[in-house]
C-alpha cells in the first residue's frame, strides 16, 4: 500500500487535472494493487466472453446447418456447445472470484488508510471532524466502492460480449449489424447524460447520510446528557427531521433514476423490434437466414441484460463517486502536525523545557497563549495554576507537540520540538490527560499500553504507585477485567488512577500530569503523591494543578493569567506577593467588589458585544430562538435543496470542502418535491416480533402497486418472443409482409408500454424503499431511546452505530436496487416457465428437467451463504467498533506513540472481516456460472429434441427460435439474482440483528400507570436499596445472545462469578431543600447514587422515592425535565454555546441563557469568545477546557430551574476561585431545592447542610461538617 505521502504527491499532481477523471484515476491505482487478481478477472472476462459470443454462432450452425438443411450430423455440434458452456463456466467462476476479490480488497485498503490517515491527523483537525462523518466514510462510503467494483467486471465482461456481438454481426449481415449499432450510441448518450445529472443528486444526498450519522453518534456518547434532561423524545424529533430532510434528498435522485434508467433498459428491446423488422425483411427477401436471425435476436437479447447492469452500476456509480470523492477528500488532508523532512531523533532527553514568546489560538479564534515564556530545568517539577482557560492545559499540550505554537517555539534540551521525530519526542513525554480514556480492553492492557511488552509485575507496581492495585484486586477478574467502553464501567476515580498508572509505566524523562487526580478523593490522592514523590524524583514534571494538596509535588509553582506568566516562585513566595494565587488557592477573590449572589437574576435584556456575532445557521433549520446543530425543526428551509445542512459539519465541510463545480451543479437541481409525511407517535410505538415482513406490511399498498407494475414489466418481457414467432412462422416462413410488420408494430407498443412501466415502477419502488428506511431508522432510534443506559454502557458505540449505518444501508441496498430486479426476475422466471410448457409442452418438459439440479444446488448454496454472511457481519461490527474507539482514542495512541500497534489491530480486525468475505464470494463465484452452465444445457437439450420434432412435423422453426429465446429469458433472470442474492443474503443478517436489538427490554420500563409528579418538592429517601452493575446482556424476549468477543462487551465476569454490590443497604432521607454532599474513597458508591436518583438504574431491592412516590411509578419524562444534572465529565454537543446552555430548556430566551450563565460564572468567558454565545463548539466541547466546559454544563443545569439538583463533582476541574464564585452561586441557587454533590475536594462539602460518608456501598457517617469532625471517625481522617 502506499504510504501518505506518495497519497499526498499525487493528488497534488491530481489538482491540475479534470475533476471527472481525477477520481477514476486515483481508484484506478488502488484497484492496481491487486494487479495478479485484476488481471485473470479481466482475462476471464475476455475469454468468457468470447464463449458466450460463440454459443449463438453454434445454434445459428445447428439450425441453418443441421435441422433446416438435415445435412450434417447433430451430436458433434451439440457436444460443442456443451465444451464452450463449461469453459464458460470455468471463466465466469474466476471472473467473479477474482474481481470480488479486488473489490473487497480495494474496500479493505480505503479502509486501512482512512484509518491510518486519521491516527495521524492532528488533534485541532480531529476536533473539526464530527465523528459521525468519519464513521459514514469508512462505513457507507467504503462499502458504495465495493458494491461499485463488485459489478465492475461482470460489466466489463458483458461489454467486451457487446462489441464482440457487433463484429460477428458485421460478419454475418452487415445491412442488418448497422441497424443494430444505432443501438450503441443510444445507450451512451443516455448513460452520458444520466452520469451528469444523478451525480450532484446523490451527493446531496450523502451528505445528509453524514449529518445524520453525525447526530447518531454524539447522541449516542452524551446518552447520560440526553436522558438526565429527559430529552429522548427531542432527540427522536430530531433524528426523525434529519431522516426527513434525508428522505427528500434521495427521493430527487429517485426521479432522476426514473427518467434515465428504464430508458436504458428499454433500448436493447427496441433493438429487438428492429432486427424482427428488418431481419424478417431480409428474410423475406431470402437475403438473410433463419438462423442468422436467430443469431441477431440471440445477440440483441444479450444486451439487455448489461443494459440492466449498465444501468445499475450507473446509479451505484454516482453514488460510489461522491463516496470516494469524500474519501480522497479526507485522505489529501494533511496533518498539521508531522515529521518534517529533516527531522531528527531526540536523544535520550535530559527534560529541559523551554517555552520561548510563544503565542497560540484555536482554529484562528481568540489567542490562549500570549508571549508566553518559561523555562524549565532538567528534572524539576514545576505546577502551573491559573484560572479556567488561562491556557495551562494548552501549554502542556505544546510540549509533546499535539498543536504547533503560531509564533515563537517551544524546545527540550534545546531542540525546537518542530524540529523532532514525533516518535522519540512522544515516546521521551508520559501524559496523563484531564479527562481519563480508557479501552474496552483488560485492565492490564490499558495499563500497558505505552508498553505492551510490560511484565505483570511491572504493571502491577504501576498500579501501586497510582493506587489502583487495591481496587483492581477487588474485582471478579482483577487485571484481566475488560473494562467498558472509555472505560465508563470503572469510576471516574478509578478510571484517572489507570491513567496514571499507565503513564507511569512508560518510565518518560518528561511527564505532564493535566489535573490527574480530580476525580479522587483526598485519602486516595494523597496516597498517589506521596508514592509519586519518590517517581518524580529526577524527573521533568509540569502539573496542572487546581488543589493545593497537588503544589506539594512541585519544586516551583507558575501562575498564569490570560495566556501569559504573571508571577512563579515557591508556594511560600507566591502566597506572599500574589492575590491572584491566594484566591486560586482559597478561593476568596480580593479584587471582587460584588458578590456573585447580587448578579443572579433574570434581566430581560442581553449583553449586546456577547450576542454580536451570529453563528451560522444549518440550512435546513428552521427553528426560531434554538438555531444551530440541537434545533429540532419541523419546518425545511428552501436552501435544503443544497444538501448542505446541519452545522455540525460546518467546520468539516470548511476543512474538506467540496470542489465548485459540484457546487453549482447541486444548486442547479430543481428543489426538493418530497416530504416526509411521518406519524412520528406511531413509528416510534414500540413492537413485539420484529421482521421484515412487519415493517414492510405497513407500505402494502404502494408495494403491491409496485408489484403490479412489475408483473406489468415481465409479461411485457415474456409477450416479446410470441411476437417474434408470430413474425418468422405467420410472416417470413408464409412469405406475408402484413403479419411481419403487424407482429413487430405490437411488439413496439409493448416495448413503448414497458417502458413507461418501468418509469413507474422506478419511482414508485424507489419512494417505497425510502419511506421504509425512513420507518426504519426512526423505530430503531425509538427502540435506543427507549434502552436504559445499561445499554450503552455494555455495548461499543460502534455496534450501536452499525444497527443505524451499516444494517439499515443494508435495507435500502437490497429494497431499492434489489428487490426491484428480483421480482422482475422472479416473476418473468415463473411466467416463461408456464409459457415453455403452453407453447409446447414435450419440450417445455425436457427444458423444466435443469430445474432439479438448479434446486439442489440453491438450497446448498443458500445454507453455506448464510452461515458465512453470519459471519461476516460480525466481524464487520467488530471493526466498525474498533474504528470508532481508536478515533476516541486518538489523543492516548498519538501521546503513547502507539499509532503503529493501532493500525496493525485495525488492519488485523479488517483481515478477519475479509477473508470471511472472500468465502462468501467464492461460493458465490462457483453457483452463479453453474447456472449459466444450465442454462446451456437446456439450449442443447431444445435443439437436441427439436431437431427430431422439426422434421417429423411437430414444431415449426419459429416455434423453435421462440423457445431457444425464452430459454435465455428463463435462466437470464437467475443470473440477475447474483447480485440480488448476495445483498438478500446480508440483509437477512441485518434483520437479525436489529430484531435483537428490538427484542431488548429496558431495565427503567415505565410504570404501567405512571404518576404525574407535578412540581417536585424534592424529599428523598432510599429505603434499604441494593445494587449491583448488570453485567449481562439486557433482557430480551429471546433467547438468542449477541457474540460474545470481548470487543464489544463494556464488562466481564467470570462465567458463574456474581457481581459485586456498588450499594449495600442504603438507607438515607433528604429533606426537601437540603443540600447534601456525599463523600468517600474512589468506588464507594457516590456516583451511584446519582445514577439511581437520575433512575438510569433500578435499584436490585429497596426503593428509591422522591415525595413519598417511588421513582419506578413516576412519569420518567416528566419527573427527569426537573433534574438539573451535572455529570463527572461534563459532555458538551456539536452547536453554539447558547444551544447547549439551553438544551434542557429549547424554548429559553436569551436573556434567560444568559442569566444562566451568570449565575454560575459562565458569563466572562463566554463573552471572550469569537460569537459569544453564538460561538460553534468543537465535538464534545474540546475547543473549550475543561473547566470551561463544567461552567457550561452548569449553566445548562441551572437553566432548567431543577426541583432537584445532582452535581457529580461538577467543579473538580474549576481552581478554588472559580469553585468558590460558583460554590457561592450555588448556595443562592440551592435555596429551595434539593441538591446533593459528590464532592472530592472536602472544601465542596464543609458547605452542605449534611455530609453523607460512603464506604464499600454503605453509608459510614452522616452529619454535618463540625459534627463529623468531632467524631473523629473516617470523615475527619479525610479531613
Amino acid at each position: 500500500m502506499s504510504t501518505d505521502t506518495e497519497t499526498s504527491q499525487t493528488t497534488a499532481k491530481a489538482d491540475n487535472q479534470p475533476e471527472k477523471s481525477r477520481w477514476l484515476r486515483r481508484l484506478g491505482g488502488y484497484v492496481l494493487r491487486h494487479r495478479r487478481e485484476l488481471v485473470i478477472a479481466l482475462g476471464a472476462a475476455v475469454l468468457g466472453s468470447a464463449c458466450q459470443a460463440v454459443v449463438p454462432l453454434l445454434e445459428r450452425q445447428i439450425v441453418d446447418g443441421v435441422i433446416l438443411s438435415d445435412n450434417a450430423e447433430l451430436w458433434p455440434w451439440l457436444v460443442a456447445l456443451l465444451v464452450v458452456a463449461a469453459a464458460a463456466f470455468g471463466f465466469a467462476y474466476q471472473r467473479r472470484y477474482r474481481g470480488g476479490r479486488v473489490a473487497l480488497a480495494v474496500q479493505y485498503d480505503l479502509r486501512n488508510e482512512m484509518h491510518a490517515h486519521l491516527q495521524r491527523m492532528d488533534f485541532t483537525n480531529l476536533d473539526r471532524m464530527p465523528t459521525g462523518q468519519l464513521v459514514a466514510r469508512a462505513t457507507s462510503d467504503s462499502a458504495l466502492v465495493q458494491g461499485l467494483l463488485g459489478l465492475l467486471p461482470i460489466l466489463s465482461g458483458n461489454i467486451l460480449l457487446l462489441l464482440l456481438s457487433l463484429g460477428v454481426m458485421l460478419v454475418l449481415s452487415p445491412l442488418l449489424a448497422l441497424v443494430s449499432l444505432v443501438v450503441v450510441p443510444l445507450l451512451l448518450v443516455v448513460s452520458y447524460r444520466m452520469r451528469r445529472r444523478i451525480f450532484p443528486a446523490t451527493w446531496a444526498a450523502q451528505q445528509r447520510e453524514g449529518d445524520l450519522v453525525q447526530i447518531v453518534d454524539e447522541d449516542v456518547n452524551g446518552v447520560r446528557v440526553v436522558k438526565a434532561f429527559g430529552q429522548e423524545d427531542r432527540e427522536l424529533r430530531r433524528v426523525a427531521d434529519t431522516a426527513g430532510d434525508l428522505y427528500g434528498t434521495q427521493l430527487r435522485a429517485v426521479r432522476l433514476q426514473a427518467r434515465f434508467q428504464p430508458l436504458l433498459q428499454a433500448i436493447p428491446s427496441l433493438g429487438q423490434v428492429a432486427i424482427l423488422v428488418f431481419g424478417g425483411w431480409l428474410a423475406l427477401r431470402h437475403e438473410l437466414s433463419l438462423g442468422t436471425l436467430l443469431a441477431f435476436s440471440t445477440y440483441v437479447g444479450q444486451m439487455m441484460a448489461p443494459a440492466r447492469q449498465l444501468a445499475a452500476v450507473l446509479s451505484i456509480g454516482q453514488q460510489a463517486r461522491a463516496g470516494v470523492e469524500r474519501i480522497f477528500q479526507l485522505l489529501d488532508l494533511p496533518p498539521a502536525i508531522a515529521d518534517p523532512p529533516d527531522a531528527v531523533e531526540l536523544p535520550a532527553a535530559r527534560g529541559e523545557i523551554r517555552f520561548d514568546n510563544v503565542h497560540f489560538g484555536y482554529s484562528g479564534d481568540a489567542e490562549v497563549l500570549r508571549g508566553f515564556d518559561l523555562h524549565i530545568g532538567a528534572g524539576e517539577r514545576v505546577a502551573l495554576i491559573g484560572p479556567s482557560g488561562s491556557g495551562k492545559t494548552t501549554a502542556t499540550m505544546l510540549v509533546s507537540r499535539f498543536h504547533d505554537p503560531d509564533s515563537g517555539a517551544v524546545l527540550v534540551d534545546g531542540h525546537d520540538v518542530r524540529s523532532l521525530q514525533l516518535r522519540s519526542l512522544r515516546s521521551q513525554v508520559g501524559v496523563v490527560f484531564e479527562e481519563s480514556f480508557l479501552f474496552s480492553d483488560s485492565i492490564r492492557a490499558n495499563i500497558a499500553y505505552g508498553r505492551p511488552g510490560a511484565t505483570d509485575e511491572e504493571v502491577v507496581a504501576a498500579a501501586e504507585v497510582a493506587e489502583a492495585h487495591g481496587f483492581v484486586s477487588t474485582l471478579p477478574q482483577g487485571y484481566d477485567t475488560v473494562v467498558g467502553e472509555r472505560g465508563l464501567s470503572l469510576s471516574g476515580g478509578q478510571r484517572q488512577r489507570i491513567a496514571l498508572a499507565r503513564a507511569i509505566l512508560t518510565d518518560p524523562r518528561i511527564l505532564v500530569l493535566d489535573d490527574a487526580t480530580s476525580a479522587v478523593d483526598a485519602n486516595t490522592e494523597e496516597s498517589i503523591n506521596a508514592s509519586l514523590r519518590t517517581v518524580l524524583a529526577g524527573r521533568t514534571t509540569l502539573l496542572v494543578a487546581h488543589r493545593r494538596s497537588t503544589l506539594h509535588l512541585a519544586d516551583r509553582v507558575v501562575v498564569l493569567d490570560g495566556g501569559v506568566v504573571a508571577d512563579q516562585g515557591s508556594h511560600e513566595e507566591l502566597v506572599a506577593r500574589s492575590a491572584l494565587y491566594r484566591s486560586l488557592l482559597t478561593g476568596l477573590d480580593e479584587a471582587a467588589a460584588e458578590k456573585v449572589g447580587d448578579r443572579i437574576e433574570v434581566l430581560s435584556t442581553i449583553t449586546e458585544s456577547a450576542w454580536s456575532a451570529p453563528a451560522p445557521q444549518a440550512q435546513g433549520n428552521g427553528a426560531q430562538g434554538n438555531g444551530g446543530r440541537l434545533a429540532t425543526a419541523n419546518t425545511r428551509a428552501p436552501s435544503l435543496g443544497s444538501g448542505l445542512g446541519g452545522s455540525a459539519g460546518g467546520s468539516w465541510r470548511s476543512a474538506l470542502p467540496p470542489t465548485p463545480d459540484l457546487l453549482a451543479r447541486v444548486d442547479e437541481l430543481k428543489p426538493i418535491r418530497d416530504f416526509a409525511d411521518v406519524d412520528l407517535a406511531r413509528e416510534s410505538q414500540q413492537q413485539r416480533g420484529f421482521s421484515l415482513g412487519s415493517i414492510l406490511r405497513q407500505f402494502r399498498l404502494p408495494l403491491l402497486l409496485g408489484l403490479l407494475l412489475v408483473v406489468v414489466d415481465a409479461v411485457a418481457s415474456v409477450i416479446g418472443p410470441v411476437f417474434v414467432k408470430t413474425g418468422i412462422d405467420d410472416g417470413v416462413l408464409q412469405g406475408s409482409q402484413v403479419v411481419l410488420f403487424t407482429a413487430s408494430g405490437l411488439f413496439l407498443v409493448i416495448t413503448l408500454a414497458a417502458l413507461l412501466d418501468e418509469v413507474a415502477e422506478t419511482f414508485v419502488t424507489g419512494r417505497t424503499a425510502q419511506r421504509v428506511m425512513l420507518s426504519l431508522r426512526i423505530r430503531i432510534w425509538a427502540q435506543l431511546q427507549r434502552l436504559s443506559l445499561d445499554y450503552y454502557e455494555r455495548e461499543m458505540a460502534g455496534r450501536i452505530m452499525t444497527r443505524m449505518t451499516t444494517d439499515v444501508d443494508q435495507f435500502e441496498s437490497l429494497i431499492e436496487n434489489g428487490l426491484l430486479s428480483a421480482l422482475v426476475a422472479l416473476v418473468t422466471f415463473g411466467g416463461v416457465g408456464v409459457t415453455l410448457v403452453v407453447v409446447n409442452p414435450e419440450l417445455g418438459l425436457c427444458t423444466l428437467a435443469v430445474v432439479v439440479p438448479l434446486a439442489i444446488a440453491t438450497v446448498i448454496f443458500r445454507r453455506r451463504a448464510a452461515r458465512l454472511y453470519d459471519v461476516a457481519r460480525d466481524r464487520v461490527a467488530i471493526v466498525n467498533a474498533d474504528f470508532q474507539e481508536s478515533l476516541s482514542g486518538v489523543r492516548e495512541s498519538q501521546a503513547f506513540a502507539h499509532e503503529a500497534e493501532t493500525v496493525r489491530r485495525f488492519r488485523r480486525l479488517g483481515r478477519d472481516y475479509l477473508d470471511s468475505r472472500f468465502s462468501a464470494q467464492r461460493l458465490a463465484a462457483t453457483y452463479f456460472p453453474f447456472v449459466q452452465f444450465l442454462s446451456a444445457g437446456a439450449d442443447a437439450i431444445v435443439l437436441g429434441v427439436g431437431a427430431g420434432m422439426i422434421h417429423s412435423g411437430h414444431l415449426t422453426a419459429g416455434a423453435l427460435i421462440a423457445f431457444i429465446l425464452y430459454i435465455d429469458l428463463f435462466f437470464s433472470p437467475i443470473q440477475q439474482l447474483s447480485q440480488v442474492f448476495d445483498s438478500w443474503l446480508q440483509t437477512r443478517i441485518s434483520v437479525n440483528r436489529i430484531a435483537e436489538l428490538m427484542r431488548l427490554e429496558t431495565l427503567t420500563p415505565p410504570a404501567a400507570d405512571p404518576v404525574d409528579p407535578g412540581r417536585l418538592r424534592g424529599h428523598i429517601t432510599f429505603s434499604g436499596v441494593r445494587f449491583s452493575y448488570p453485567t449481562a446482556p439486557a433482557r430480551s424476549t429471546g433467547e438468542r445472545r449477541g457474540p460474545a468477543d470481548p470487543r464489544l462487551m463494556a464488562g466481564s465476569l467470570a462465567p458463574g462469578a456474581k457481581p459485586p454490590e456498588a450499594l449495600r443497604e442504603v438507607d438515607l432521607a433528604i429533606a426537601a431543600g437540603e443540600t447534601v454532599a456525599l463523600v468517600g474513597e474512589t468506588g464507594a458508591g457516590k456516583s451511584t447514587v446519582i445514577k439511581l436518583l437520575s433512575r438510569f438504574y433500578d435499584p436490585d431491592a429497596g426503593a428509591v422515592r422522591v415525595d413519598g412516590h417511588d421513582l419506578r411509578s413516576l412519569d420518567l419524562a416528566g419527573y427527569r425535565g426537573q433534574l438539573g444534572y451535572v455529570p463527572q465529565e461534563a459532555f458538551l454537543f456539536t452547536g453554539t454555546v447558547r444551544d447547549n446552555i439551553a438544551y434542557g430548556r429549547a424554548e429559553a430566551t436569551d436573556a434567560e441563557v444568559e442569566a444562566a450563565a451568570r449565575a454560575v460564572g459562565a458569563h466572562d468567558f463566554v463573552a471572550s469568545l469569537s460569537g459569544g454565545y453564538r460561538h460553534e463548539i468543537a465535538e464534545r466541547g474540546r475547543s473549550l477546557s475543561a473547566g470551561q466546559r463544567q461552567l457550561l454544563a452548569l449553566a445548562r443545569a441551572q437553566l432548567v430551574d431543577p426541583a432537584i439538583l445532582l452535581l457529580d463533582e461538577a467543579t473538580s476541574n474549576l481552581d478554588l476561585a472559580a469553585e468558590a464564585r460558583v460554590a457561592e452561586a450555588m448556595q443562592t441557587l440551592a435555596h429551595g431545592r434539593t441538591t446533593i454533590v459528590i464532592a472530592h475536594r472536602l472544601q465542596t462539602a464543609r458547605t452542605a447542610d449534611r455530609i453523607v460518608v460512603l464506604d464499600r456501598g454503605r453509608v459510614a457517617e452522616i452529619g454535618s461538617h463540625d459534627e463529623l469532625l468531632a467524631r473523629d471517625g473516617r470523615y475527619a481522617g479525610m479531613w
